[in-house]
C-alpha cells in the first residue's frame, strides 16, 4: 500500500476515472480502507488545475483519490 505525506505533489492517474493524468497536492492525512483488492488509503488532494471526471462536463478543483491512483513527482 502506498502512504503519501501530507502537502506531497502527486501525478493523479486518468485510470482513477478521470479524463486526463494531472498534478495535484495531497491535503490530508491517509484514511485507511478495505478494497475488493486488500488494503488501500484515500486521500484528499487539491489539484493544480480544474479537471474533469469520465462522467460528464463538471470540472473539480479537489477529490478524495485512492492511493493505487497516486504517483510521487
Amino acid at each position: 500500500m502506498k502512504t503519501f505525506d501530507l502537502y506531497a505533489r502527486v501525478y493523479v492517474a486518468a485510470s482513477g476515472g478521470w479524463k486526463a493524468t494531472f498534478l495535484g497536492t495531497v491535503c490530508s492525512e491517509a484514511e485507511p480502507i478495505q478494497t475488493m483488492k486488500g488494503s488501500e488509503n484515500y486521500y484528499w488532494v487539491e489539484f493544480d488545475e480544474p479537471q474533469e471526471d469520465v462522467s460528464g462536463p463538471d470540472l473539480y478543483r479537489k477529490a478524495q483519490i485512492l492511493s493505487c491512483y497516486l504517483e510521487s513527482v
